[in-house]
């Protein structure tokens, strides 16, 4: 085990940081709570996990330390709730189960856990994941980010809906228009579908991660695959604005959806689109200044 901090370093950077820990398993629980209590922190513990997102929004904890399988409701569906709440999305929670394997972990990522541990699991993990996470938190205020969550997903249709019901409630949080919610909305699924169709080729063992972030002035969508990448300037088969159909030929002989105006219609309603040198991540950027826009 890594060598402690000392007691003053402790008390300087942790003397504030409140942690919930909800786990049904008691001994575990106690045992979980007295590790954090040496380590400096304030902690709080459940073993149930139907009051808990009420009682994170009323007392507001630095983190959470959540369990997958809990008696009332699951982890994933508090973690989920709590991620997609304007006044608790920014809380780092960490979660913790016996679950093995992809699938487990891929569902406690998609719906926004900043860290993700599998029992058993090592003291120095969960104490480190805790001080990462709540430090990535403070940056993000010191920057006045509102919101921030990251999801991951497999390359398949399955996740679209659940993904639209997503940007559906973080989009209450801008002081965007109606319809430019809808904009956006409508580019950054295509976008992502993009990531899923052309960049991971519809692998089930490609993920697309998509981080989502809203501050003072802005909202910024980051999209990347895991696929080869490409040249977005040099797309044979991409609808363009002097022949929108030219594409449909190359996707009907690949079998691709129709539509292929993911690019043109993003560049057409954010303020910046990139790609990074790869071509295997854009970054969407909306102003709500009113900035103009990059040339395309």
């Amino acid at each position: 085990m890594q060598q402690r901090l000392s007691q003053q370093h402790r008390d300087d950077l942790q003397s504030a940081a409140r942690i919930l820990v909800v786990e049904d398993d008691r001994d575990l629980c106690n045992l979980l709570s007295t590790l954090l209590d040496v380590e400096g922190y304030k902690t709080e513990t459940s073993c149930d996990g139907d009051d808990v997102v009420a009682r994170v929004a009323q007392q507001r904890p630095d983190a959470v330390v959540l369990d997958v399988m809990l008696p009332g409701r699951s982890g994933f569906d508090i973690c989920r709730e709590l991620k997609f709440r304007r006044e608790t999305n920014l809380i780092p929670i960490v979660m913790l189960t016996a679950m093995q394997g992809k699938d487990a972990e891929q569902s406690g990522l998609r719906v926004g856990a900043n860290r993700y541990l599998n029992k058993p699991f090592e003291p120095d993990e969960l104490l480190n994941g805790i001080r990462e996470a709540i430090d990535h938190r403070r940056q993000l205020e010191a920057g006045r980010t509102h919101t921030a969550i990251e999801i991951q997903m497999n390359s398949d249709t399955r996740n679209r809906e659940q993904l639209n019901d997503l940007l559906s409630e973080l989009f209450v949080l801008t002081p965007l228009s109606e319809e430019e919610v809808g904009q956006i909305r409508y580019a950054a699924l295509e976008m992502i579908e993009n990531a899923m169709e052309w960049g991971n080729r519809r692998r089930s063992d490609l993920m697309v991660t998509v981080a989502y972030e809203v501050t003072d002035d802005q909202v910024k969508f980051v999209i990347t695959d895991q696929g080869q990448g490409f040249d977005p300037k040099s797309l044979a088969h991409a609808a363009c604005e002097e022949d929108p159909c030219k594409h449909m030929c190359v996707r009907e002989t690949l079998g691709l959806r129709d539509g292929g105006f993911g690019m043109m219609i993003a560049r057409g309603v954010m303020d910046e689109v990139r790609y990074n040198e790869r071509g295997n991540q854009v970054t969407l950027i909306k102003y709500f200044n009113g900035r103009k826009k990059q040339p395309a």
